[in-house]
């Protein structure tokens, strides 16, 4: 039994992934904090509020298909209770030699993943990025479609690399950080930061405000 932590647009392309792999009739049902609509479908499956959790069978698998980096604290609670996390990956991936991908990650279709490259926990990689050899793709990263990342660059854990974004060679992208859409990052970007532009550069420090407006 696999229950899909979200109820947005992300966990409905999760669940497309399964339909891919022919796993569709694990999903049991999708999870979503402070629900609301609890009456309603998505997919034929039912839409729980999160406090049904601490009811659930123990042998319960999820998924944090949740587009965001605020969706860590969710995640590490679950575990706290003993559950486990699932790892998805579409079929239509292109995985060279020695890719690492750890639990809870969500690598969605048409993503290229070249040789040596390790993708951490919870991390998702969206359609049709590009990840080049001896990459390090940290905890809770988004990578959101049409990302372009080339070799040996190391992307520190809950970072953000908006939509169409280059990562050139043998670049560190600090922790916690957010590219913007479009931009190329041309050199090492501190912790904590807005990226944009092209060349990218920071423009300031991110608060708890500014990831609410940027996702």
């Amino acid at each position: 039994m696999i229950y899909i932590l979200g109820a947005g647009s992300m966990a409905r392309e999760t669940f497309n992934i399964y339909k891919d792999l022919n796993r569709d009739e694990e999903i049991v049902g999708f999870i979503e904090e402070d629900c609301r609509q609890r009456e309603r479908k998505i997919y034929g499956r039912s839409l729980m509020d999160a406090s049904s959790i601490d009811v659930l069978p123990k042998d319960s698998v999820f998924i944090g298909a949740m587009g965001s980096p605020k969706r860590k604290r969710w995640i590490e609670e679950i575990k706290q209770k003993g559950f486990v996390f699932d790892t998805v990956i579409h079929p239509s991936v292109i995985r060279g030699e020695f890719v690492k991908i750890c639990e809870g990650s969500i690598v969605c279709p048409a993503v290229v993943l070249t040789c040596d490259v390790s993708v951490g926990q919870h991390s998702i990689i969206n359609t049709n990025a590009t990840i080049s050899h001896d990459c390090i793709i940290g905890d809770f990263v988004t990578i959101c479609p049409g990302v372009n990342i080339g070799g040996n660059v190391k992307i520190h854990d809950e970072c953000w690399i908006g939509i169409g974004a280059t990562i050139i060679n043998n670049v560190a992208i600090g922790r916690a950080s957010y590219i913007s859409a479009g931009a190329v990052v041309t050199q090492d970007i501190a912790d904590n930061v807005l990226a944009v532009g092209i060349p990218a550069k920071p423009v300031r420090k991110l608060s708890e405000l500014d990831w609410e407006k940027l996702l």
